[in-house]
């Protein structure tokens, strides 16, 4: 597995590499002024304070830090045990169905709604950081000032007859919102909190990445929408309880977190779930920007205006969140949600799921087995089906089947969460092993192997990996096929009922007209986890299992192809894991650039875009030093490498300014402080001299929260952290 260790760089340039190819010729843009130059802000304030410069390894946490003591007392609990743990909301919403012509449908409870209950003071805390660029001013300029010092590129660069062929890279703004909060932990427990704001900025650099590669390929867009967790998309999947005590946590945890006490359950795996009020105003966005992204593929009814690729940054992830149990970093099953608003406003009756994270989607395919009308290890109780009258279950526990119709398909390592070798339950294994395509179940789960040469590993690719890829093509096949029998058997029924209209006393019973079939329209979705890379951290990826990153150009160019054969080229990708800066930006950089509707290249002549020096570990080195906080453009570079890096990195940093915080950020509300700091913010003075303020901030913002250091500990708890590798932890008394 590749690895590297960044050194702390001034501002000389150092060749990296011999061979390095760009598909432009770029040339620098730091011939502008340096005060006029945006993407090198290297004073920003956030959140009220300056903070100290800092710098980062590889990855986001620092586990060379961890103390003594706690790697002696380093245990693993059981990883959910079996047990049907429900989650009852204190302040209840009544949450009721309408009409059967509307069935299915659940009353909506929207966050003013619940928030009434409430302190109205609260209000304040959800409000999102002033260095939120919603309309993605600092990226819009940046790019401007990129394709201005590079003229070329209008004649160099491909591009697409119509503009929606471009891949839509969606962005999800207020997901930095959600951030740690337990202030009182020490900077070793601290620095195993891989699941952290940070990581949108690694995403985002891998989004440049590809995005400078060819320019005209990609639209990227913010998603100024909010969803609601109380929406009908939402409590189909979720149940009613546990989104509105996912909401009531949230809210709980300002004064708990306040008081210094743990704001989730202790039975949870509380290094791996934590919540603070702004994680309400992330999970909106998250939900706001999953429905955007559905939207963008089929809400206008001229197809031209519709995207067909999306690839949407977003966080936390889903994949791991069953029905009624939050787990491995994740609150809601965003794939999940997105299908079922797919078929609640667009009709799509068929989704396949392929999950290429290095860990087993446990949560979305827990959620399969729902949607197959069996009870889930951890669903939603009987009476919190929209059905539930309707479609009771038969003596053997299963009710018929719905729509959508979901199959799942994962590539995994068995032997890491929920899996993880060695304190893996019997069970877990099973259902990470399982492969099933029959019962209402369309169920295939594939093991990465070990490999040593790009050559073996393609020879796994070709043999046992493309397995899902079939298996996703079989279940759209058996799927359609189901669908024009059913069609046909619904024209003769037809056909019967209107010679039974013309003659109805030949009859001897009365006869019901037909209901046709819902028309069949699939999707593909991709939950796209990027922690199997070669770059991720040692300390996620324990048993040496990974891809190499020309794997994700491959496996995302196939998906692609089979969406031309099913669903008119249809695909949405949702970023789930990933936690070292190299994984991100290398596994982004990948898939983005197989994720293409390049005309050029036709079935006879596909070669795949993808270069094999972008991903070396020298280039993937230059560009994680864009993640350090005290990141310095070179101001003259030379080589190719470093003149494309500085670009690179400039547009990444300008996509999400709210995601550049320091790798000892934590999130903290005072009202008081906050008035003081936002004062002090927003004076002329600070605004004439701070680059970002000058762009981004609103003279008339809000207070808001700031950093502060986390190194305390809490005098009143003399409980001893126990810490698990992978970030669990269980306080003992």
């Amino acid at each position: 597995m590749a690895k590297f260790k960044e050194e702390n760089e001034d501002d000389s340039e150092e060749s990296l590499i011999s061979q390095f190819e760009t598909t432009l010729s770029i040339r620098p843009s730091n011939d502008i002024p340096e005060d006029e130059d945006l993407s090198i802000d290297h004073t920003t304030v956030i959140h009220g304070t300056t903070i100290g410069l800092y710098n980062r390894d590889q990855s986001i946490v620092d586990i060379e830090e961890l103390e003594e003591e706690e790697q002696l007392l380093e245990q693993i609990p059981n990883f959910k045990a079996k047990r049907q743990y429900r989650l009852q909301p204190e302040n209840a919403i009544k949450t009721t169905k309408i009409n059967r012509a509307d069935k299915g449908r659940f009353q909506k409870a929207d966050t003013s709604e619940y928030l009434s209950l409430q302190n109205a003071a609260f209000r304040k805390t959800l409000e999102p950081s002033p260095y939120l660029d919603i309309e993605l001013l600092r990226f819009n300029r940046t790019f401007e000032e990129f394709i201005a010092a590079n003229p070329q590129i209008m004649s160099e660069s491909p591009k697409f007859r119509v503009n929606t062929d471009k891949t839509l890279v969606l962005l999800s703004p207020y997901s930095p919102e959600h951030a740690f909060g337990r202030k009182w932990v020490s900077k070793s427990y601290l620095a195993t909190i891989f699941e952290r704001p940070q990581r949108l900025l690694a995403a985002s650099i891998g989004v440049s990445a590809a995005l400078t590669m060819f320019p005209y390929f990609y639209e990227v867009a913010n998603s100024t929408k909010k969803g609601s967790l109380f929406s009908d998309h939402v409590l189909k999947v979720h149940g009613r309880d546990w989104p509105r005590k996912l909401f009531e946590l949230c809210i709980q945890s300002h004064e708990k977190l306040n008081e210094g006490k743990l704001e989730v359950p202790e039975d949870w795996n509380v290094g791996d779930i934590y919540l603070t009020p702004k994680t309400i105003t992330a999970l909106e966005g998250v939900l706001g920007t999953i429905e955007t992204s559905i939207d963008s593929l089929y809400a206008s009814k001229n197809e031209e205006d519709n995207h067909k690729l999306a690839f949407v940054v977003l966080r936390p992830p889903g994949h791991h969140s069953h029905a009624c149990l939050p787990s491995g970093f994740c609150l809601l099953n965003n794939a999940q949600i997105g299908i079922e608003y797919a078929y609640d406003k667009y009709g799509v009756t068929h989704c396949a799921v392929l999950d290429i994270d290095l860990h087993h989607g446990d949560g979305s395919q827990d959620i399969c087995w729902e949607r197959a009308g069996f009870r889930g290890d951890y669903g939603k109780k009987d009476d919190e089906f929209f059905d539930a009258k309707e479609n009771p279950r038969n003596d053997y526990g299963k009710k018929f089947a719905l729509f959508p119709k979901v199959g799942y398909f994962s590539l995994h390592d068995i032997k890491s969460y929920p899996t993880e070798l060695g304190y893996a339950t019997k069970e877990n294994i099973k259902n990470a092993s399982l492969c099933i395509m029959d019962h209402d179940l369309n169920l295939w789960n594939v093991h990465l192997q070990d490999w040593s040469t790009e050559e073996e590993f393609y020879k796994h690719y070709r043999t046992k990996y493309v397995a899902i890829l079939n298996r996703a093509n079989q279940f759209l096949n058996l799927a359609k096929k189901q669908y024009e029998q059913t069609y046909a058997s619904y024209l003769t029924e037809l056909s019967k009922y209107n010679k039974y209209l013309l003659k109805p006393h030949l009859y001897k019973q009365d006869m019901s007209k037909p209901i046709p079939p819902p028309p069949f329209k699939p999707l593909i979705v991709i939950s796209a986890g990027f922690d199997a890379s070669e770059y991720e951290n040692p300390q996620m990826q324990r048993h040496g299992i990974n891809v190499p990153t020309s794997f994700y150009a491959t496996f995302t160019k196939d998906v692609v192809k089979l969406a031309k054969i099913h669903t008119e080229g249809k695909v949405v990708s949702f970023l789930e894991g990933g936690y070292s800066d190299g994984a991100l930006i290398s596994g982004i950089f990948s898939h983005l650039i197989g994720f293409t509707n390049n005309q050029k290249y036709d079935d006879e002549n596909d070669d795949l875009l993808w270069n094999d020096t972008w991903g070396t570990e020298q280039v993937i080195k230059e560009l994680s030093k864009g993640c350090k906080r005290s990141w310095a453009a070179y101001k003259n570079p030379k080589s190719d490498i470093t003149i494309w890096a500085n670009e690179v990195i400039k547009l990444g940093r300008a996509m999400m300014p709210n995601s550049i915080l320091p790798t000892n950020y934590i999130y903290q509300y005072n009202d008081l402080a906050n008035k003081v700091a936002f004062e002090r913010s927003v004076s002329p003075d600070a605004v004439a001299g701070n680059k970002m303020l000058r762009e981004i901030l609103d003279e008339e913002g809000n207070p808001h929260e700031f950093s502060k250091s986390p190194v305390r500990n809490d005098p009143e708890d003399n409980r001893r952290i126990i810490r698990h590798t992978r970030s669990y932890y269980k306080k003992k008394g």
